[in-house]
């Protein structure tokens, strides 16, 4: 080390051999040139030390490098002091053993590229209770050097005005599989055409692809002209599977960097490669290997890690052609704790690796932030987020993943992003695990979903209990796997979300429960269970799902149902199903629905294709929304309380050894040539599928495999035997169904019937029971034949038959009815004028009312919680009309109307009935205006009162007089103006307030003077 001879400046150009402190007496110090903490020393700095470094200088540390600030004298590196701000340090490169350590606390740094950057996997970096700011790169990176990252910790710091992310952990090229660049003419200084191949190794998304070559001129040539094909290689066998060609939006060059801008976001996954072609590259003038780096950016944030580079060949018999990682990439250890990262353009933090582990965020805030708030790349990855703040520009937390992730969220807190945690997995050849907890976190009102995992090859464990996600654009919950293998979705406060409040989309779903969640004023579905393969050992329980666009509960498959049980459920208000459980496939699966309130639906609970039902025990009832668009359901009519039906695909058959071909069986031969048959694992075990266009002809067995891991004991329609065998059947039994305008309809026609000794596709006939239900009338269910002199709701057997004897008289439970509208409105009312009508006398036997529906002429308002709406009269009559709901969504059976007269010149306002004023004074008082004046007038009664007493007893009182007719005034002032702006009761309250101050001002006055004369 060498000093300079100022006075004031410690100038520093050489090395730290040994131990060494600087002390801030001896400051500050300037580091003038590139300089090494060498091994085996320790450079420690004292409080309040400045340290200013020269434009590209580099602190190499190899020993350790310790700052010990204090809250109130803070250790400092920055600029050289007068420097311009373009004139940059490059940063602190940690390079050390598993002996050391790069500690600062209480530290400032600024000003320069990269505030640390980790080209070491040794040793710790450790930032506490300090502020990293102003960096054009990184706030804390690891370089490219390394392909382990070193043990990093924030804590109780503060990361800013950075550039790019503010913490970037992506050793060496992060978890990128494969780059290689060609050229069609490598020879020395030639104009040529280049080829990228890009294999991401983890899916990435990007709407712009940045080439940064190593000399000016490179790609001055290149332009949206020379551009060549553009696309997607699925299968890696050099053609272009998908092209991408007009998804470009333009090619752009600046010097040495090119630039494809697509008009969408693009997103390759780890199985894709990724091809483009361009000409006008002219090749270096010498011979080598140079590298281009190689940028996918997403809304301007890159994708890939800085070290994600081409090898560009130029000259003859010179290798390699491809960059490939020599070594496989790690993180395994970056703490982020009570800190702050605000005002990034990239990701907050930002991890890309082959394997990334040991990701921990605590109690951290983020804001400004122009990426995702926790960015994790890598093969495989795992990540706790706990008790932290995102309000951010894309997701709260973002995970891609090629094989297995673990991703742990409690606590958490994000708001006004474009999602709020998202997970992606794209392994497209093995299967892979996905494990997710998600507990007590915030997930409101960002663009996209709540919560959104979405993978192709992977069986989740997902426990997602106690979050809120509340006014999303897309889904609240969404979970979407190859196979939901055990989980639970419990606890939940999901609201007003864009589309599904909760949705599981899966090959097969098994051991999965969903339970006391409150799913409300979702777009779409409240819950919905969508799967290719199958649902087994489904419980959907205790859940409130009410004021959804589509089906309350939805369970679809295109296979296999069997073990789903919905109970204890309150399903309500919804636009399609209070529940739909539906396969096209006819199958011997369970389904128990029992104990569930159905209500105010469009329709209340459709079955179709699982023939071992039972709905018992329920309540449905008034099913009939009028307030809602009905989702469709093919076949079903909207008002139907419950329908019940076979899979109109076709059947799923247990041959139970039957001998001979099965496709002789077929009785009908023009119904032979409708359907195919497909065997599947077993022998035993067959589907028949229709193919007459009714059906869509998926393999059988492209099937198989998905339903054999659902469960080895498949559940099948029919048993065929020697003899007639009674088949599954559908009970609907010990139900409280009424109110709509078909309380059941049965399609249960089967297509083949259970008897191998004759044909077994025939017209035979099932029923379904439906005794001991509650049809809303004592005299039982109208049904054309069987009941016709019944008076409650209509049972339909458009297909099969139905046994509803015997019936119930009465309700089993509650009895519920529906409310009647009653609205109060004026008589008349003078064009342009301000008036009230309420629908506060309408009633309900049991319940209350919930929503008020207001319309006029015509033209219905939002619903409103509140009985009284304020309208402006027309010139013209006006008809204003009220219907209502019960706390359930249960509509009234008719409006309420009312018309409204125009007022002339002169023409009474009222009558002295509520029905006829524009305004009651009573509710005239209850506004704001009318309460402030009121108070202001009561205030003056009673100081005006207590200071008459005090003064017949000769004391002062606590208000002089003047005072309190100010008091006075004011009330009088408030109610007049608030007349005149519209409220007219409160001007003549005004006016008589008014005089009978007057008055009382007055005998008051009289009194007091008469006492005194005396």
């Amino acid at each position: 080390m060498r000093y300079g001879p100022s006075p004031d400046v410690t100038f520093v150009e050489s090395n730290v051999e040994t131990d060494t402190t600087w002390t801030p007496g001896d400051g500050p110090y300037r580091i003038v040139r590139s300089v090494e903490v060498e091994p085996g020393a320790t450079l420690a700095i004292e409080p309040g030390t400045e340290v200013q470094l020269a434009e590209g200088v580099t602190v190499t540390v190899s020993g350790s490098l310790r700052a010990d600030g204090t809250a109130a004298r803070p250790v400092t590196f920055g600029r050289t002091a007068g420097a311009d701000p373009d004139r940059r340090w490059d940063g602190l490169r940690y390079n050390g053993t598993d002996d050391s350590r790069l500690t600062l606390h209480n530290t400032t740094l600024r000003g320069g590229t990269t505030g640390i950057a980790a080209a070491s996997d040794a040793g710790e970096v450790r930032i506490v209770d300090s502020t990293v700011r102003d960096f054009t790169t990184a706030g804390v990176g690891v370089a490219d050097a390394t392909r382990t990252a070193p043990r990093i910790a924030l804590v109780r710091s503060t990361v800013r005005d950075v550039a790019g992310h503010a913490l970037a952990v992506t050793p060496a090229d992060g978890a990128t599989e494969r780059i290689e660049l060609t050229a069609a003419n490598p020879t020395r200084g030639e104009r040529t055409r280049n080829t990228l191949a890009l294999d991401p190794g983890v899916s990435v998304s990007m709407d712009a692809l940045r080439l940064r070559y190593p000399s000016d001129g490179s790609v001055q040539g290149v332009s949206a002209e020379t551009l060549g094909r553009i696309g997607l290689d699925a299968d890696r066998d050099g053609e272009i599977d998908r092209s991408l060609g007009g998804a470009v939006a333009g090619v752009s060059t600046d010097g040495r960097q090119m630039e494809i801008a697509f008009s969408r976001t693009v997103r390759v996954s780890s199985r894709d490669r990724f091809l483009v072609e361009y000409d006008g590259v002219v090749n270096p003038s010498t011979r080598g290997v140079y590298p281009v780096d190689v940028r996918p950016l997403d809304d301007g944030v890159p994708q890939f890690s800085d070290g994600a580079r081409a090898a560009y060949v130029v000259g003859e018999d010179v290798e390699p052609y491809a960059s490939e990682p020599s070594a496989p990439t790690r993180v395994s250890s970056l703490t982020v704790a009570e800190s702050t990262l605000r005002d990034v353009e990239g990701a907050g933090v930002f991890a890309a690796a082959d394997t990334v582990t040991g990701i921990r965020v605590t109690e951290t805030r983020m804001t400004g932030v122009g990426g995702d708030g926790v960015a994790v790349r890598g093969a495989q990855s795992e990540l706790r987020v706990r008790d932290s703040d995102f309000r951010v520009t894309d997701a709260g937390v973002q995970v891609d993943a090629r094989t297995q992730t673990s991703v742990h969220a409690v606590g958490n807190r994000v708001t006004q992003s474009t999602s709020g945690i998202r997970i992606r997995q794209s392994e497209r050849r093995e299967r892979v695990s996905t494990q997710v907890t998600l507990r007590s976190n915030v997930l409101s009102e960002n663009a996209r979903s709540g919560f959104d995992v979405r993978s192709t090859t992977s069986q989740g464990d997902l426990h997602v209990e106690n979050n809120t996600a509340r006014g999303n654009g897309r889904d609240g919950l969404h979970l979407g796997t190859w196979a939901v293998r055990t989980g639970e979705i419990a606890g939940n406060d999901v609201r007003d979300n864009g589309d599904d409040g909760i949705a599981v989309e899966s090959s097969v779903v098994t051991d999965l429960a969903v339970s006391d969640n409150e799913v409300v004023g979702s777009d779409a579905a409240g819950i919905a269970v969508r799967t290719r393969g199958g649902a087994h050992d489904l419980a959907v329980g205790d859940n409130t799902v009410a004021d959804s666009g589509g089906h309350g509960v939805a369970v679809t498959t295109d296979l296999l149902i069997d073990s789903v049980g919905v109970a204890g459920n309150r399903l309500a208000n919804n636009g399609g199903a209070g529940l739909l459980v539906s396969s096209p496939i006819t199958h011997n699966g369970t389904l128990d629905v029992t104990e569930n309130v159905v209500a105010a639906n469009a329709y209340g609970v459709a079955t179709r294709g699982v023939v071992d039902a039972t709905i018992a025990r329920n309540d449905i009832v008034f099913n009939t929304n009028a307030h809602a668009e009905p989702v469709a359901i093919d076949g079903v009519d909207p008002g139907t309380g419950v329908y019940v039906a076979e899979g109109d695909r076709g059947a799923i058959l247990d041959t139970n050894g039957f001998a001979g071909r099965i496709e002789d069986r077929v009785a009908n031969q023009r119904v032979r040539r409708q359907i195919e048959f497909a065997r599947f694992w077993s022998e035993d075990t067959v589907v028949v599928l229709r193919t007459d266009g009714v059906s869509h002809t998926r393999a059988a067995e492209a099937g198989a495999l998905d339903v054999r891991r659902v469960t080895d004991a498949l559940p099948t329609a029919i048993g065929l035997t020697g003899t007639e065998s009674a088949g599954a059947g559908v009970a609907v039994v010990d139900n409280d169904i009424h109110g709509q305008r078909r309380g059941l309809t049965v399609d249960v026609e089967p297509l083949i019937a259970a008897n191998a000794t004759a044909r077994f596709v025939t017209d035979a006939v099932r029923t379904v029971d439906a005794e001991s239900n509650y049809w809303g009338d004592d005299t039982g269910p109208y049904h054309a034949s069987i009941l016709p002199e019944g008076g409650g709701d209509t049972v339909v057997t458009a297909a099969g038959w139905v046994d509803v004897v015997p019936f119930s008289e009465t309700p089993s439970g509650r009895r519920y009815v529906r409310p009647t509208p009653r609205l109060d409105a004026p008589e008349r009312a003078a064009p342009s004028a301000r008036f009230e009508v309420s629908g506060a006398g309408s009633t309900i036997d049991t319940g209350r009312i919930g929503r008020y529906h207001f319309f006029t002429d015509g033209t219905a308002t939002d619903p409103q919680p509140t009985p009284t709406r304020r309208l402006v009269m027309p010139d013209d009559p006006l008809t204003v009309g009220l219907g209502v709901e019960s706390e359930l969504g249960i509509d009234s059976a008719s409006t309420a109307t009312a018309e409204v007269a125009v007022a002339t010149t002169g023409t009474a306002l009222s009558d002295g009935s509520p029905a006829s004023s524009p305004e009651s004074l009573l509710s005239a008082l209850g506004s704001p205006l009318g309460v402030l004046g009121a108070i202001s007038y009561v205030l003056a009664l009673l100081f005006g009162g207590h200071g008459l007493v005090r003064t017949f007893g000769r004391r002062r009182p606590p208000l002089d007089g003047r005072k309190v007719q100010a008091l006075a005034l004011a009330g009088v002032a408030i109610w007049l103006v608030a007349g005149v702006l519209g409220s007219p009761p409160l001007v003549t309250l005004g006016v008589v307030a008014a005089v009978l101050w007057a008055g009382l001002t007055g005998v008051s006055y009289l009194v007091v003077s008469q006492f005194f004369a005396q």
